[in-house]
């Protein structure tokens, strides 16, 4: 085997998962079947859409754009993610305002 051959890193959502499902009203502590479970299908859902990415648009490159055209059809991703992209322009600008004041005093 090839020392300088790099795995892939594992994403680890368990953390993350557990508090949305807690959020959605599963309990505090859910088994670790069902964290495993959802985990599973969003790492398969990004790497698929990840993969389609790529291959549209500019090559080995993924853009917004690219993921919003792939999850056009789908109107609630599309529009949250519409909602995400606004909300997170609103924010730069707010840091921007934000960093201009500090700067001038």
């Amino acid at each position: 085997m090839d020392d300088d051959v790099e795995e892939p890193k594992k994403l680890n959502l368990a953390k993350e998962i557990r508090y949305i499902m807690y959020g959605f009203g599963d309990d505090k502590s859910p088994y670790t079947e069902s964290i495993a479970l959802i985990e599973d299908v969003v790492i398969n859902y990004l790497h698929e859409i990840s993969n389609q990415a790529i291959n549209m648009g500019k090559k080995g490159k993924i853009t917004v754009e690219d993921i919003l055209h792939l999850i056009r059809h789908d109107t609630k991703k599309y529009n949250r993610a519409k909602e995400l992209l606004i909300s997170n322009d609103d924010i730069k600008k707010a840091r921007k305002c934000f960093d201009e004041v500090n700067y001038y005093q």
